[in-house]
Parts: structure tokens; C-alpha cells; sequence
């Protein structure tokens, strides 16, 4: 058996109050060269998650106390281990007990009696499945970085890609919006500029009025964004407001002229949020507008057509609820930012 180097080597958190199995476990993983970490109890399995996340986690259907569905959920809750896998070993595990299971997020089953072969394999394929996962978070993460430098570009613009997704998240739990769409609007928020990477300095910067050839550049960002970020599978999702947040209700807005509903809410939502953003913070050809300016401006938008009517009215019930000095908006002033309103 190949023993794993330091880059290869995972850690691996066995879960089993019966002191005899978690032995049988720890011995037949060892030998495979990772790092293996024993608790008896749920109690104590929580103090060694506390301490570091692992790898991998077997963890038995019925501990004393707390129960192994009640771990498991919290594994599951935690953002440090939503992703960790988690085989839950079962002995007379009920049906109703494996779809408990499944429900709270149960990455695999093994039952008891189980054999060293089948043990083997099923930890060999699911740290492969975790070290693929950490490799797309550390490529996401790349990409962050580098929209957190795209952002900086502008000293009178940093944090606007943060604040926009702080604002259109906000916006989107008012109306109702959860779980996928939800996220989709807040990681939208966070790329929705990203194209402005191909737009030059020049251009992005230009204090004065641009001409029609340097309009025209900025308006291909959300067709450069969308091309540089379609092959990352896990931003595929947010692809409607990077690609969409320039249009307009009437259709006169970009890249494909869509109107009204046909604009997906998501890219609806980022819209509101990007432009009151770019309205009351200041930049190099202007300053700040105060909020109720920035609303009356937005409203006469409105009524040209432009923006949607019931989503800015339920924004302005989130202004309502979010001071100008809420620590949020504070936190999201310091992460990423974004170039000036064009």
C-alpha cells in the first residue's frame, strides 16, 4: 500500500462510543498513511472539531447523548465542514433513521459488520472527492482575489462589489428569496463586475465624459465577464446577473436588450443594489449622494422605465431596517470593491 505524502495525507475523525470498533477502525486506517483522530462522544467529537477541521468523518449512527444525526447536523451547519464528507456507520440502522440521515446531509453509509476491503475503499474514494472540493475552493478563491484586485483599481470605489451583494442579499431575503437563489444573488453581487478586468485603465478611470468608442468598451463587460467565468462550475449559477445586471426594464439597456420579466430577478435585484451603491458613494468625477437623493434619483429612473418599480420600493423597506452605519455595510466597505457607475 502507497503511503501518502504531506500534500496527500488527510485527517480522518472516527466517531463511535463503542471503544472496540473505533480500535478496529484506527487500526485498519493507519496503515494508509493519514492522520487519524479518535472520540467517543458527540461532546468530544465537538471539542476536536473545534480544534481543526478534518478530512473525512465516520461517524456512528447512535452515540449516548447526543445523537449521531444531532453531530451530523452541526458538521452540516458549521461553514468550516459543510463540505467535509461524512460516512455514518450503521448497525441496526432503521429506514426511517438512514432517510434522517440523507435529509441532514449523510455523505455515505457503511454497515456493521463491515469489511476491512470495503473500509478501505470507500475512505480512499471520498478523500479524492475532498481534494478535488478543495481544489475548486482554492481556484474560487483565486478568482476572488483577483476581483478584489480588479476592484482596487479605484481607491474611490473599494468595496462596491461587496456592498452590492450585502444590499441585493438583504433585498432578495425580503422578497422571499432562500437557498440557491439566494446565494446566487450575493455571489452574483460579488462578480457582477468582473468583466471590467478587460476595460482599460483609461477608460475605467476616465474622469471626464467618454466617448462613444469608450462606452462602447465598457459595455462589453458583462459579455467579458460572463466568458471569463463560464467554465467555473461553481459560479455557473451567478452567470444571469454577471451577464445581465446592465439591462433594463424597457429594454433599452445591455447586452441583449431584454425587458421587464425576461431580465432574471436575480440580475433585477443586483441592478437596485448596484446602482443605489454607485449613487451614494463618491467618485473621481463625483461626490456621495445622500440616500433619499440617491431613492429620488432611482425613482425618476423608474419612471422612464428603467428599473423595477416593486423591487426598488421593497429596497427601500431594507434601507429602512439598515442603518447608515450598521457594522455590516462597514465589514463589506473593507472586502471587495468595484469600478465607478458607467
Amino acid at each position: 500500500m502507497r503511503v501518502p505524502d504531506a500534500a496527500d495525507r488527510a485527517s480522518i475523525l472516527v466517531i463511535d462510543d463503542d471503544e472496540q470498533i473505533r480500535g478496529l477502525i484506527v487500526r485498519l486506517l493507519r496503515p494508509m498513511g493519514h492522520d487519524v483522530v479518535e472520540a467517543g462522544s458527540a461532546e468530544e467529537a465537538q471539542e476536536r472539531l473545534r480544534v481543526a477541521a478534518p478530512d473525512l468523518v465516520l461517524l456512528d449512527m447512535q452515540l449516548p447523548g447526543k445523537s449521531g444525526h444531532d453531530l451530523l447536523g452541526e458538521i452540516r451547519a458549521d461553514p468550516r465542514t459543510r463540505l467535509v464528507p461524512v460516512v455514518m456507520i450503521t448497525g441496526a440502522g432503521t429506514h426511517e433513521r438512514k432517510l434522517k440521515a440523507i435529509e441532514a446531509g449523510v455523505t455515505d453509509f457503511i454497515a456493521k459488520p463491515f469489511s476491512p476491503e470495503e473500509l478501505a475503499a470507500r475512505v480512499r474514494a471520498l478523500l479524492e472527492l475532498k481534494f478535488v472540493t478543495d481544489a475548486l475552493e482554492d481556484a474560487e478563491q483565486v478568482i476572488v482575489s483577483l476581483a478584489r484586485t480588479i476592484d482596487a483599481r479605484d481607491r474611490y470605489t473599494f468595496g462596491h462589489s461587496a456592498r452590492v451583494s450585502l444590499y441585493a442579499g438583504l433585498l432578495g431575503e425580503r422578497i422571499g428569496l432562500e437557498g440557491r437563489m439566494l446565494a446566487t444573488v450575493r455571489r452574483g453581487g460579488l462578480f457582477h463586475d468582473f468583466g471590467k478586468i478587460a476595460v482599460r485603465d483609461a477608460v475605467l478611470l476616465k474622469p471626464a465624459k467618454l466617448t462613444n468608442e469608450e462606452y462602447a468598451e465598457i459595455k462589453r463587460h458583462p459579455t467579458e465577464g460572463r466568458d471569463l467565468l463560464q467554465n467555473m462550475k461553481t459560479l455557473l449559477h451567478a452567470m444571469p446577473v454577471v451577464y445581465h445586471h446592465h439591462e433594463r426594464m424597457d429594454g433599452s439597456g445591455y447586452p441583449d436588450g431584454l425587458a421587464g420579466e425576461a431580465i432574471p430577478i436575480t440580475a433585477r435585484l443586483t441592478t437596485i443594489a448596484d446602482v443605489f451603491d454607485a449613487l451614494t458613494t463618491a467618485r473621481v468625477y463625483r461626490g456621495a449622494l445622500a440616500r433619499a437623493d440617491a431613492l429620488g434619483i432611482m425613482a425618476d429612473e423608474v419612471r422612464k422605465g428603467w428599473w423595477d418599480a416593486r423591487l426598488l420600493e421593497e429596497f427601500r423597506g431594507v434601507l429602512d431596517a439598515l442603518s447608515e452605519d450598521d457594522e455590516r455595510i462597514a465589514r463589506a466597505s473593507e472586502g471587495l470593491s468595484g469600478p465607478p457607475r458607467r
